[in-house]
């Protein structure tokens, strides 16, 4: 008796064939008849007859566990495939390493987000489970499935969901380059600054700063207040004063001092991008007022 029959336009028959193993433990023989016919590889699955008469609703219950291998055949080796097209057709001006790139930051995204909003289901079920719902909707009815017509027509939300995860990642991907290359002024304009200070002390508590230079005196002067009336018709944040204030010092160690309710995670790795080698996270002093066990410095 026929069971089913798949054609792919890969060779899933490796991933297909654990889903065969447990009715071998039942000492059901299954057939396996593969083939290629153009570009598409061609799975029989037969049930041999001396196993019919036992077995008189084997086929539906041999499709659904084959619908769990399909449905691991189209996450694990079609997505791939999916993310690699559009890449190419969509962002045929980008190099290869950046297209490698956002693959694999899309592919990790995917994994990390399992979960989709279901239409009109305020929850979220995995991807795999409504993916192998729709396939064992489709075997009920058909003996037969083309995985690639089966996602292009009956998987539309889940091409949606991989479009939707490529244009995020490239949106990051920009934002990170734009970032790197925002660095790099602002690097600039550090190596061409006279360093005013040899050492500034920058003390967090309570998410606020303050400043002070090697002899342990608050750096309150005409830098800070030059700074401050150049930007203050121009938007700018409590993080983007830091920063400026430092680059116009550009002093030639930067010493951090941190509480522990700090969480400036943000605005300290951009110091250390920026500063590089010059910046150091003190492990307990008397600027810091407590020792270094307490600090979250240790995770940067």
């Amino acid at each position: 008796m026929k069971l089913l029959t798949i054609s792919s336009k890969v060779e899933a028959d490796a991933i297909l064939e654990k889903y065969i193993e447990i009715f071998k433990k039942e000492d059901l023989i299954i057939e396996r008849n593969v083939k290629k016919s153009g570009d598409f590889y061609l799975i029989d699955y037969i049930l041999n007859n001396k196993s019919n008469e036992k077995h008189k609703n084997m086929k539906n219950v041999f499709k659904h566990y084959m619908a769990n291998g399909i449905a691991d055949v189209i996450i694990d080796i079609y997505q791939e495939n999916i993310i690699e097209r559009l890449l190419r057709y969509n962002l045929y001006y980008f190099d290869k390493n950046e297209k490698n790139k956002i693959k694999a930051n899309t592919l990790d995204y995917l994994k990390k987000n399992d979960y989709i909003n279901t239409e009109g289901i305020i929850y979220k079920i995995s991807k795999k489970s409504r993916i192998l719902k729709s396939i064992i909707d489709f075997l009920e009815k058909n003996d037969s499935i083309n995985i690639e017509g089966f996602i292009n027509f009956r998987l539309k939300y889940y091409l949606d969901t991989i479009e939707d995860a490529i244009d995020k990642n490239i949106e990051d991907y920009f934002a990170e380059r734009e970032y790197k290359e925002f660095i790099k002024i602002l690097q600039y304009f550090v190596e061409i600054q006279e360093p005013k200070r040899d050492t500034v002390n920058i003390i967090f508590s309570n998410n606020k700063y303050n400043l002070i230079d090697e002899k342990k005196l608050a750096i309150n002067n005409e830098f800070l207040e030059e700074i401050s009336e150049e930007l203050s018709e121009i938007d700018i944040n409590y993080d983007d004063l830091l920063i400026s204030s430092l680059i116009t010092i550009a002093p030639r160690k930067i010493i951090i001092h941190l509480d522990s309710g700090t969480n400036n995670f943000d605005i300290i790795n951009i110091i250390k991008n920026i500063f590089l080698s010059k910046v150091t996270i003190c492990e307990g002093c008397d600027l810091c007022c407590s020792e270094v066990s307490s600090h979250p410095s240790k995770t940067y």
